[in-house]
Protein backbone atom coordinates (compact mmCIF):
# COMPACT_ATOMS: atom_id res chain seq x y z
CA UNK A 1 0.00 0.00 0.00
CA UNK A 2 1.34 3.45 -0.85
CA UNK A 3 0.22 7.21 0.10
CA UNK A 4 -0.95 9.05 -3.04
CA UNK A 5 -1.51 12.96 -3.33
CA UNK A 6 -4.20 13.38 -6.08
CA UNK A 7 -4.77 16.97 -7.18
CA UNK A 8 -8.00 17.90 -9.45
CA UNK A 9 -8.08 21.00 -11.54
CA UNK A 10 -10.64 23.45 -12.38
CA UNK A 11 -11.36 22.05 -15.85
CA UNK A 12 -11.43 18.94 -14.15
CA UNK A 13 -14.22 19.84 -11.84
CA UNK A 14 -16.22 22.23 -14.11
CA UNK A 15 -19.44 20.36 -13.67
CA UNK A 16 -21.38 17.23 -11.76
CA UNK A 17 -20.32 15.19 -14.68
CA UNK A 18 -16.62 16.15 -15.05
CA UNK A 19 -16.71 15.38 -11.01
CA UNK A 20 -17.93 11.92 -11.34
CA UNK A 21 -15.34 10.97 -13.64
CA UNK A 22 -13.11 12.41 -10.88
CA UNK A 23 -14.67 9.97 -8.55
CA UNK A 24 -13.78 7.54 -10.56
CA UNK A 25 -9.95 8.06 -10.71
CA UNK A 26 -9.88 8.52 -6.88
CA UNK A 27 -11.33 4.97 -6.43
CA UNK A 28 -9.70 3.13 -8.90
CA UNK A 29 -6.38 4.34 -6.52
CA UNK A 30 -8.81 3.22 -3.39
CA UNK A 31 -9.68 0.25 -4.91
CA UNK A 32 -5.86 -0.99 -5.60
CA UNK A 33 -5.76 -0.24 -2.08
CA UNK A 34 -3.64 2.82 -1.67
CA UNK A 35 -4.28 5.87 0.92
CA UNK A 36 -5.85 8.85 -1.23
CA UNK A 37 -5.29 12.21 -0.27
CA UNK A 38 -7.52 14.86 -2.62
CA UNK A 39 -6.77 18.26 -3.13
CA UNK A 40 -9.11 20.63 -5.05
CA UNK A 41 -9.41 23.88 -6.96
CA UNK A 42 -12.35 25.57 -7.48
CA UNK A 43 -14.87 24.59 -10.98
CA UNK A 44 -13.47 25.96 -13.92
CA UNK A 45 -14.07 29.78 -14.53
CA UNK A 46 -15.51 29.97 -11.39
CA UNK A 47 -12.32 32.04 -9.56
CA UNK A 48 -12.77 34.30 -12.22
CA UNK A 49 -16.47 34.79 -11.90
CA UNK A 50 -15.78 35.87 -7.89
CA UNK A 51 -12.96 37.87 -9.01
CA UNK A 52 -14.89 40.07 -11.15
CA UNK A 53 -17.58 40.52 -8.74
CA UNK A 54 -15.61 42.05 -6.28
CA UNK A 55 -13.97 44.61 -8.97
CA UNK A 56 -17.43 45.53 -10.06
CA UNK A 57 -17.17 47.13 -6.25
CA UNK A 58 -13.50 48.24 -6.55
CA UNK A 59 -11.14 48.07 -8.71
CA UNK A 60 -8.66 47.66 -6.17
CA UNK A 61 -10.26 45.18 -3.40
CA UNK A 62 -9.46 44.92 0.13
CA UNK A 63 -6.76 42.02 0.60
CA UNK A 64 -8.47 39.72 3.47
CA UNK A 65 -11.74 40.53 1.76
CA UNK A 66 -10.45 39.05 -1.56
CA UNK A 67 -8.94 36.09 -0.15
CA UNK A 68 -12.03 35.59 2.07
CA UNK A 69 -14.17 35.93 -1.33
CA UNK A 70 -12.08 34.05 -3.67
CA UNK A 71 -11.28 30.87 -1.28
CA UNK A 72 -15.04 29.64 -1.13
CA UNK A 73 -15.04 28.27 -4.59
CA UNK A 74 -12.70 25.67 -3.47
CA UNK A 75 -14.69 24.85 -0.76
CA UNK A 76 -17.77 24.10 -2.80
CA UNK A 77 -15.46 21.76 -5.20
CA UNK A 78 -14.73 19.74 -1.77
CA UNK A 79 -17.77 19.67 -0.56
CA UNK A 80 -19.74 18.21 -4.14
CA UNK A 81 -16.81 15.93 -4.81
CA UNK A 82 -16.89 14.73 -1.35
CA UNK A 83 -20.96 13.73 -1.20
CA UNK A 84 -20.52 11.91 -4.73
CA UNK A 85 -17.48 9.73 -3.20
CA UNK A 86 -20.17 8.90 -0.06
CA UNK A 87 -22.79 8.30 -2.71
CA UNK A 88 -20.51 5.66 -3.94
CA UNK A 89 -20.24 4.29 -0.57
CA UNK A 90 -16.75 5.51 0.44
CA UNK A 91 -15.94 7.38 3.48
CA UNK A 92 -14.83 11.01 2.29
CA UNK A 93 -14.37 14.43 4.25
CA UNK A 94 -14.48 18.16 3.22
CA UNK A 95 -11.52 20.41 4.81
CA UNK A 96 -10.85 23.65 4.23
CA UNK A 97 -6.96 24.81 4.41
CA UNK A 98 -7.68 25.97 8.42
CA UNK A 99 -8.88 22.43 8.74
CA UNK A 100 -6.23 20.57 7.25
CA UNK A 101 -4.02 22.70 9.68
CA UNK A 102 -2.06 24.59 6.77
CA UNK A 103 -0.19 27.42 7.96
CA UNK A 104 0.75 30.11 5.90
CA UNK A 105 2.89 33.29 6.60
CA UNK A 106 3.09 36.63 4.32
CA UNK A 107 0.54 38.83 3.07
CA UNK A 108 -2.83 38.37 2.08
CA UNK A 109 -3.38 37.13 -1.93
CA UNK A 110 0.62 35.83 -2.03
CA UNK A 111 0.98 33.92 1.12
CA UNK A 112 3.31 31.06 1.78
CA UNK A 113 3.17 27.67 3.09
CA UNK A 114 4.94 27.83 6.50
CA UNK A 115 3.98 24.46 8.04
CA UNK A 116 1.39 21.58 7.61
CA UNK A 117 1.36 19.54 10.49
CA UNK A 118 -0.66 16.64 9.30
CA UNK A 119 -2.42 15.62 11.97
CA UNK A 120 -5.99 15.92 11.02
CA UNK A 121 -4.98 14.27 7.66
CA UNK A 122 -3.10 10.91 9.15
CA UNK A 123 -6.22 10.91 11.80
CA UNK A 124 -8.82 10.61 9.00
CA UNK A 125 -6.45 8.23 6.48
CA UNK A 126 -6.10 5.90 10.09
CA UNK A 127 -10.21 5.68 9.84
CA UNK A 128 -10.13 5.07 5.99
CA UNK A 129 -11.57 7.89 5.13
CA UNK A 130 -10.33 10.06 1.72
CA UNK A 131 -9.50 13.47 2.64
CA UNK A 132 -10.70 15.86 -0.04
CA UNK A 133 -8.38 19.38 0.95
CA UNK A 134 -9.34 22.76 -0.48
CA UNK A 135 -6.18 24.00 -2.21
CA UNK A 136 -5.11 27.67 -3.04
CA UNK A 137 -5.80 28.42 0.70
CA UNK A 138 -4.40 28.21 4.32
CA UNK A 139 -4.67 30.23 7.55
CA UNK A 140 -2.45 32.69 8.73
CA UNK A 141 -1.28 33.43 12.70
CA UNK A 142 -4.58 35.39 13.24
CA UNK A 143 -6.50 32.56 12.04
CA UNK A 144 -7.82 34.15 8.75
CA UNK A 145 -7.86 32.93 5.60
CA UNK A 146 -5.07 33.19 3.05
CA UNK A 147 -4.67 32.32 -0.65
CA UNK A 148 -1.54 31.18 -2.26
CA UNK A 149 -2.02 32.94 -5.47
CA UNK A 150 -3.68 31.86 -8.55
CA UNK A 151 -2.95 28.16 -9.27
CA UNK A 152 -1.72 27.86 -5.85
CA UNK A 153 -3.58 24.02 -5.57
CA UNK A 154 -0.46 22.71 -7.02
CA UNK A 155 1.16 23.63 -4.35
CA UNK A 156 -1.30 22.48 -1.94
CA UNK A 157 -1.02 19.01 -3.08
CA UNK A 158 2.84 19.10 -3.38
CA UNK A 159 3.41 20.51 0.45
CA UNK A 160 0.80 18.18 1.74
CA UNK A 161 2.80 14.98 -0.48
CA UNK A 162 5.81 17.15 1.45
CA UNK A 163 4.32 16.71 5.15
CA UNK A 164 3.07 13.30 4.61
CA UNK A 165 6.00 11.74 2.73
CA UNK A 166 3.73 10.47 0.15
CA UNK A 167 5.12 7.88 -2.82
CA UNK A 168 3.83 10.58 -5.47
CA UNK A 169 1.74 13.34 -6.03
CA UNK A 170 -0.57 13.39 -9.50
CA UNK A 171 -1.54 16.33 -10.59
CA UNK A 172 -4.48 16.23 -13.19
CA UNK A 173 -5.57 18.69 -15.62
CA UNK A 174 -7.35 18.65 -19.17
CA UNK A 175 -4.14 18.20 -20.97
CA UNK A 176 -2.09 14.47 -21.48
CA UNK A 177 1.04 15.60 -19.51
CA UNK A 178 3.60 17.84 -20.68
CA UNK A 179 4.31 18.94 -24.13
CA UNK A 180 7.09 20.92 -26.27
CA UNK A 181 4.42 23.52 -26.34
CA UNK A 182 0.70 24.27 -25.79
CA UNK A 183 -0.83 21.47 -28.06
CA UNK A 184 -4.29 24.33 -28.25
CA UNK A 185 -1.81 26.72 -30.38
CA UNK A 186 0.91 24.68 -31.50
CA UNK A 187 -0.93 21.57 -32.96
CA UNK A 188 2.60 19.51 -34.03
CA UNK A 189 3.51 19.66 -30.01
CA UNK A 190 4.76 16.34 -28.66
CA UNK A 191 4.18 15.20 -25.50
CA UNK A 192 7.12 14.47 -23.16
CA UNK A 193 7.39 11.36 -20.76
CA UNK A 194 9.80 12.87 -18.62
CA UNK A 195 11.15 16.32 -17.88
CA UNK A 196 13.34 18.18 -15.23
CA UNK A 197 12.49 20.30 -12.48
CA UNK A 198 14.82 22.86 -14.05
CA UNK A 199 13.03 22.64 -17.22
CA UNK A 200 9.29 22.41 -15.41
CA UNK A 201 10.16 25.13 -13.46
CA UNK A 202 11.26 27.70 -16.49
CA UNK A 203 8.06 26.26 -18.19
CA UNK A 204 5.84 27.34 -15.50
CA UNK A 205 7.49 30.58 -14.96
CA UNK A 206 7.12 31.05 -18.28
CA UNK A 207 3.71 30.82 -18.94
CA UNK A 208 2.75 27.54 -19.53
CA UNK A 209 -0.65 26.95 -17.32
CA UNK A 210 0.06 23.39 -16.12
CA UNK A 211 1.78 23.72 -12.98
CA UNK A 212 2.35 26.66 -10.65
CA UNK A 213 6.20 28.12 -10.22
CA UNK A 214 6.15 27.97 -6.70
CA UNK A 215 4.79 24.40 -6.87
CA UNK A 216 7.34 23.48 -8.91
CA UNK A 217 9.79 24.73 -7.10
CA UNK A 218 8.66 23.61 -3.69
CA UNK A 219 9.16 20.03 -5.40
CA UNK A 220 12.45 20.24 -6.29
CA UNK A 221 13.02 21.61 -2.61
CA UNK A 222 11.34 18.34 -1.29
CA UNK A 223 12.53 15.76 -3.81
CA UNK A 224 8.61 15.00 -4.87
CA UNK A 225 8.08 13.70 -7.74
CA UNK A 226 5.15 14.84 -9.48
CA UNK A 227 3.25 13.08 -12.52
CA UNK A 228 1.14 15.48 -14.87
CA UNK A 229 -2.03 13.41 -16.01
CA UNK A 230 -5.19 13.95 -17.72
CA UNK A 231 -8.95 13.52 -16.31
CA UNK A 232 -10.45 12.66 -19.43
CA UNK A 233 -7.95 10.43 -21.44
CA UNK A 234 -6.10 7.55 -19.96
CA UNK A 235 -2.10 7.46 -20.25
CA UNK A 236 1.16 8.15 -17.88
CA UNK A 237 1.59 11.45 -18.74
CA UNK A 238 4.57 13.21 -18.04
CA UNK A 239 7.09 12.34 -15.01
CA UNK A 240 8.77 15.69 -13.65
CA UNK A 241 11.67 14.59 -11.38
CA UNK A 242 15.66 15.01 -11.08
CA UNK A 243 15.90 11.33 -12.68
CA UNK A 244 19.95 10.60 -14.01
CA UNK A 245 18.11 8.95 -16.68
CA UNK A 246 15.54 12.10 -18.38
CA UNK A 247 17.33 12.58 -21.53
CA UNK A 248 18.53 16.67 -21.23
CA UNK A 249 18.18 18.18 -25.14
CA UNK A 250 19.38 21.67 -25.29
CA UNK A 251 15.76 22.79 -26.44
CA UNK A 252 12.51 20.92 -24.34
CA UNK A 253 9.88 23.56 -25.12
CA UNK A 254 8.54 26.59 -25.88
CA UNK A 255 6.53 28.56 -23.57
CA UNK A 256 4.27 32.27 -23.73
CA UNK A 257 1.94 34.26 -21.75
CA UNK A 258 -0.54 36.69 -23.12
CA UNK A 259 -1.97 38.44 -20.22
CA UNK A 260 1.23 40.45 -19.73
CA UNK A 261 2.14 44.07 -19.13
CA UNK A 262 5.04 46.59 -19.27
CA UNK A 263 5.61 49.64 -17.26
CA UNK A 264 8.23 51.69 -17.76
CA UNK A 265 9.95 54.43 -15.59
CA UNK A 266 11.45 56.98 -18.33
CA UNK A 267 13.68 59.98 -17.91
CA UNK A 268 15.14 58.82 -13.88
CA UNK A 269 18.57 60.93 -13.05
CA UNK A 270 21.20 59.24 -13.44
CA UNK A 271 21.85 58.41 -9.96
CA UNK A 272 23.58 54.95 -8.86
CA UNK A 273 21.90 55.32 -5.72
CA UNK A 274 18.81 55.71 -7.54
CA UNK A 275 18.52 52.76 -9.41
CA UNK A 276 19.84 50.97 -6.60
CA UNK A 277 16.99 52.01 -4.82
CA UNK A 278 14.24 50.65 -7.29
CA UNK A 279 15.64 47.46 -6.99
CA UNK A 280 15.88 47.52 -3.68
CA UNK A 281 11.71 48.26 -3.68
CA UNK A 282 10.99 45.85 -5.96
CA UNK A 283 12.10 43.18 -3.09
CA UNK A 284 8.88 44.64 -1.03
CA UNK A 285 6.33 44.38 -3.83
CA UNK A 286 3.06 42.50 -3.22
CA UNK A 287 3.06 41.83 -6.61
CA UNK A 288 5.76 39.82 -8.70
CA UNK A 289 8.04 41.66 -10.84
CA UNK A 290 9.05 39.24 -14.13
CA UNK A 291 12.06 40.78 -16.61
CA UNK A 292 13.31 44.13 -15.75
CA UNK A 293 15.06 46.02 -18.76
CA UNK A 294 17.33 49.13 -18.16
CA UNK A 295 18.57 51.76 -21.04
CA UNK A 296 20.66 54.38 -20.61
CA UNK A 297 20.08 57.54 -23.09
CA UNK A 298 23.73 59.28 -23.57
CA UNK A 299 22.01 62.22 -25.13
CA UNK A 300 20.37 63.90 -21.61
CA UNK A 301 22.05 61.10 -19.22
CA UNK A 302 18.94 59.56 -17.82
CA UNK A 303 17.62 55.93 -17.12
CA UNK A 304 14.56 54.05 -18.59
CA UNK A 305 13.55 51.55 -16.51
CA UNK A 306 11.16 48.76 -17.46
CA UNK A 307 9.58 46.10 -15.92
CA UNK A 308 6.87 43.36 -16.90
CA UNK A 309 3.65 41.89 -14.78
CA UNK A 310 0.91 39.65 -15.01
CA UNK A 311 -1.91 41.92 -16.74
CA UNK A 312 -4.04 40.86 -13.38
CA UNK A 313 -1.50 42.73 -11.21
CA UNK A 314 -1.73 45.64 -13.59
CA UNK A 315 -3.64 48.11 -11.43
CA UNK A 316 -1.50 47.42 -8.50
CA UNK A 317 1.80 48.24 -10.55
CA UNK A 318 0.63 51.09 -12.13
CA UNK A 319 -0.17 52.71 -9.20
CA UNK A 320 3.10 51.93 -7.02
CA UNK A 321 4.96 52.95 -10.29
CA UNK A 322 3.55 56.58 -10.99
CA UNK A 323 4.22 56.90 -6.87
CA UNK A 324 7.95 55.22 -7.28
CA UNK A 325 8.34 57.94 -10.61
CA UNK A 326 7.74 60.64 -8.79
CA UNK A 327 9.69 59.87 -5.58
CA UNK A 328 12.56 59.65 -7.54
CA UNK A 329 11.82 62.74 -9.81
CA UNK A 330 11.35 60.48 -13.31
CA UNK A 331 9.46 62.19 -15.74
CA UNK A 332 6.95 59.90 -16.91
CA UNK A 333 5.52 56.63 -16.87
CA UNK A 334 4.66 54.70 -19.84
CA UNK A 335 2.40 51.54 -19.68
CA UNK A 336 1.53 48.94 -22.25
CA UNK A 337 -0.90 46.28 -21.64
CA UNK A 338 -0.96 44.72 -25.11
CA UNK A 339 2.32 42.50 -24.76
CA UNK A 340 3.27 39.30 -24.68
CA UNK A 341 5.89 37.00 -23.15
CA UNK A 342 7.54 34.39 -25.29
CA UNK A 343 10.67 31.43 -24.45
CA UNK A 344 12.23 29.00 -25.20
CA UNK A 345 13.70 26.48 -22.52
CA UNK A 346 15.95 23.96 -22.38
CA UNK A 347 18.66 23.03 -19.88
CA UNK A 348 22.31 25.11 -20.54
CA UNK A 349 21.19 27.13 -23.09
CA UNK A 350 22.80 30.25 -21.81
CA UNK A 351 26.13 28.33 -22.14
CA UNK A 352 25.60 27.68 -25.99
CA UNK A 353 25.79 30.39 -28.32
CA UNK A 354 23.39 31.42 -31.44
CA UNK A 355 20.10 30.33 -29.40
CA UNK A 356 19.70 34.35 -29.04
CA UNK A 357 20.37 35.05 -32.64
CA UNK A 358 18.66 32.42 -33.74
CA UNK A 359 15.18 33.84 -31.47
CA UNK A 360 16.05 36.88 -33.30
CA UNK A 361 16.42 36.07 -36.90
CA UNK A 362 12.80 33.52 -37.34
CA UNK A 363 11.01 36.68 -35.32
CA UNK A 364 12.66 39.06 -37.40
CA UNK A 365 11.99 36.95 -40.47
CA UNK A 366 8.43 37.37 -39.79
CA UNK A 367 8.31 41.12 -38.75
CA UNK A 368 7.80 40.31 -35.38
CA UNK A 369 9.70 42.80 -32.85
CA UNK A 370 11.48 42.18 -30.40
CA UNK A 371 10.99 44.69 -27.51
CA UNK A 372 13.81 42.69 -25.04
CA UNK A 373 15.53 39.66 -24.28
CA UNK A 374 16.72 38.06 -21.09
CA UNK A 375 18.53 34.17 -20.87
CA UNK A 376 19.00 32.26 -18.02
CA UNK A 377 20.43 28.84 -17.95
CA UNK A 378 17.06 27.03 -19.00
CA UNK A 379 15.65 29.88 -20.82
CA UNK A 380 15.86 32.93 -23.15
CA UNK A 381 12.23 35.17 -22.95
CA UNK A 382 11.42 37.93 -25.20
CA UNK A 383 8.21 40.61 -24.99
CA UNK A 384 6.54 41.04 -28.15
CA UNK A 385 3.41 42.24 -29.62
CA UNK A 386 0.65 39.83 -27.97
CA UNK A 387 -1.11 39.67 -31.71
CA UNK A 388 2.06 37.88 -32.57
CA UNK A 389 2.31 35.74 -29.73
CA UNK A 390 0.87 32.37 -31.53
CA UNK A 391 2.56 32.71 -34.50
CA UNK A 392 5.63 33.50 -33.20
CA UNK A 393 5.44 30.27 -30.92
CA UNK A 394 4.57 27.98 -34.13
CA UNK A 395 7.86 29.90 -35.77
CA UNK A 396 10.15 28.88 -32.27
CA UNK A 397 9.03 25.45 -32.30
CA UNK A 398 9.67 24.70 -35.79
CA UNK A 399 12.89 26.56 -36.16
CA UNK A 400 14.21 24.56 -33.37
CA UNK A 401 13.11 21.55 -34.29
CA UNK A 402 10.48 20.32 -31.70
CA UNK A 403 7.56 19.29 -34.10
CA UNK A 404 6.33 15.49 -33.68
Amino acid sequence: MSLIIQKFGGTSLANIECMQAVTDIILKAKNAGHDVVVVVSAMHGETDRLILLSKQITEIPDSREYDALVSTGECVSAALLSLLLQKKGFLACSLTGQQAEIKTIGAHQRAEIHDITGNKLRELLFKGVIPVVTGFQGMNEMNEVTTLARGGSDLTAIAIAAALKADECDIYTDVEGIFTSDPRVVTQAKLLDKITYAEMLALASLGAKVMQKKAVEYAKANRIKIRVLSSFKSGTGTLISDDENVKKPLVSGVAFERRQSKLSILGIPKKTETVNFILNVMQTLNFEVDMTMQHFSAQDETIDFSFTVHLDDYPVAFDFTNKLAKNISAREVVSDKTVAKLSVVGLGMESHAGFSSKIFQTLNAEGIHIYSISSSEAKISTVIDAKHMEFGARLLHKAFDLEC
